[in-house]
């Protein structure tokens, strides 16, 4: 756990480090075009303890590929890993994989979007004598801002999935975004 809220507190540290040396640069909104971006957050997965007890907060992480023709749509695939959940020695290993379509506000100087989509998980549980492995497709939402400086960006979002053994899987993150200007 400590090392989770560790993770987590670089994360803001080094997205506040973007900010501050980009400070005097213009900030633009809309880089349309190809981009790549990776993020670290605090993941929450809370299991349903009639199917397997564990669950827990961690730092979880992910990559995405995207292409954003106009200013206000964009089209993302992503990897995301939400870490391990715990109880006592017991444990679950959730990822996923998503595709997403972002819309964003025609808001200056920042980007305010939403996203949706359909996330394909795979979760591997153990216990002394018990183990499962669980697949999956479910929807997946969530809401962000960014900014960026020339074809480097910086983004805070949160994501929610809607895993059918979960009853409650999601991530709150603060990301790099490149794009291919």
């Amino acid at each position: 756990m400590h090392s989770s809220r560790c993770a987590s507190r670089s994360a803001v540290v080094v997205a506040a480090a973007l900010f501050a040396s980009a400070a005097a640069q213009p900030l633009l909104a809309a880089d349309d075009g190809l981009y790549l971006s990776g993020a670290l957050g605090a993941a929450q997965q809370n299991y349903d303890p009639a199917i397997f007890d564990a669950h827990g907060s961690q730092t979880g992480y992910k990559f995405a590929l995207g292409f954003r023709p106009i200013d206000l749509l964009a089209a993302e695939v992503s990897y995301i890993d939400f870490g391990r959940a715990f109880n006592g020695i017991s444990y679950a290993d959730t990822n996923a994989v998503g595709a997403f379509a972002l819309a964003f506000l025609p808001i200056p100087l920042v980007d305010v979007y939403g996203k949706v989509g359909l996330a394909e998980w795979r979760t591997d549980a153990q216990s002394p004598g018990f183990g499962f492995h669980r697949t999956g497709a479910n929807l997946a939402y969530g809401a962000g801002v960014g900014t960026s400086w020339g074809n480097i960006g910086a983004r805070v979002e949160y994501e929610r999935y809607e895993v059918s053994h979960s009853n409650d899987m999601g991530m709150a993150s603060v990301g790099v975004v490149w794009a291919f200007l």
